[in-house]
């Protein structure tokens, strides 16, 4: 868990809070009906996002690993996405399909090295944030999407309500971390 301890003293805060600022601005996005400039704009804001986890791979090995799974994740999904549309009516876009698939699932792992990352760091940097909390971030996007994919069948247009309810938790559960981060940055 602790092989490369060279970055653990680097400042965390900004980036992390840049990033809790773009999950901010996703969520606000996700409420606006979508058309060609918003899915640029959700996609400018999960470049950010990405530069930002790339920002803090140093912190730790587990934030690399999350770095690294991360854009293999995305290489996956958009490239996939891409090349599917441009095969468009052949066997292979179904091929390039399921390639896309792979990287949201990929893209979940992710997610959970980066919230395990942020949790080693609470032990390690004497944060004072309950060890493990942090974590719930991910397991709450996991049950939200379970929860969101079985009540829509009984209530469609739950599930919007429900990933509304899902991230707004995660936001709070993020800013209380980042709260113990700038806390702690500011005594050292």
């Amino acid at each position: 868990m602790y092989e490369n301890l060279d970055g653990i003293h680097r400042p965390l805060y900004k980036n992390l809070w840049v990033y809790w600022l773009m999950m901010l601005v996703a969520l606000v996005l996700s409420l606006i009906p979508g058309n060609i400039v918003m899915t640029l704009i959700a996609l400018a804001v999960n470049v950010v996002m990405l530069y930002q986890v790339y920002s803090m791979r140093e912190v730790s090995d587990s934030m690399e690993r999350a770095w690294r799974v991360l854009l293999a994740g995305l290489v996956l999904t958009f490239g996939g996405m891409l090349l599917a549309l441009l095969a468009l009516g052949s066997v292979l876009s179904i091929l390039l399909l399921l390639v896309t698939l792979a990287g949201a699932i990929v893209m979940i792992v992710a997610d959970y090295y980066f919230y395990a990352a942020l949790d080693d760091l609470v032990t390690v940097r004497r944060y004072d944030y309950p060890a493990g909390r942090i974590r719930w971030c991910f397991w709450l996007s996991i049950i939200g999407a379970v929860a969101a994919t079985v009540l829509n069948i009984a209530l469609p247009g739950i599930e919007k309500v429900i990933s509304l309810l899902i991230q707004a938790a995660i936001l709070v559960l993020l800013w209380q971390y980042l709260q113990a981060v700038k806390q702690n940055e500011q005594d050292a």
